[in-house]
């Protein structure tokens, strides 16, 4: 038996795999939404709504990948809607849950927002 003396190591300056980002991200906004569905009712669409917003924004001020940001953002907007708003999945039903979703694709805009301004240089003096 040989053994291997030179074993290559991960990088660690590799980005994340967007896949990844996007199951962590996935895994995030489905514990949001089950805190929410938890602790408000379902009359209260605005406490749910800031719950969901507060994890996007912060999901979105943390990860560098704007395309796992979108695709965490989308589907967190349609579990607000289906599982949060609606009851049962159902996406096509009336009443003003897309418009509190929208609300959640700000969050996400605000926090990939911070993002960009926390990475830029400081303008030297």
């Amino acid at each position: 038996m040989v053994v291997d003396q030179k074993q290559k190591t991960a990088v660690v300056d590799e980005p994340t795999p967007t896949g990844v980002s996007v199951a962590i991200g996935w895994t995030v906004m489905i514990g949001a939404a089950l805190l929410a569905g938890g602790v408000f009712s379902s009359a209260e669409l605005p406490a749910r709504t800031l719950v969901m917003c507060v994890a996007a924004g912060g999901y979105a001020a943390v990860v560098a990948d704007l395309r796992a940001v979108a695709a965490v953002t989308g589907l967190g907007m349609a579990t607000f809607v289906g599982f949060l708003a609606h009851h049962f999945g159902d996406l096509s039903a009336g009443g003003d849950a897309w418009s509190y979703a929208v609300v959640i694709a700000f969050a996400a805009t605000l926090g990939a927002g911070y993002r960009w301004l926390r990475s830029m240089t400081p303008a030297a003096d």
